[in-house]
């Protein structure tokens, strides 16, 4: 994990690599990855070992936002 510390006690813009992980759609497994590393933009450090710790971590579409649909 790359560390770009706030001056608020945050980071931000920082690569968080996840390790090995199954790939689910609902409660159907897709198969698996052996690493998975996500892009953080802003999280405080207690956010941060949450994400790291996890063992369910969840990817929700948002509708309506600036995402791309």
């Amino acid at each position: 994990m790359s560390d770009m510390t706030d001056p608020r006690g945050g980071v931000r813009n920082l690569s968080v690599d996840l390790g090995p992980r199954m790939i689910m759609v609902g409660s159907e497994t897709l198969g698996t990855a052996d690493n998975i590393s996500i892009m953080v933009a802003e999280a405080t450090k207690e956010e941060l070992e949450k994400l790291k710790t996890a063992n369910e971590i969840r990817l929700v579409r948002m509708v309506g936002g600036s995402g791309h649909e």
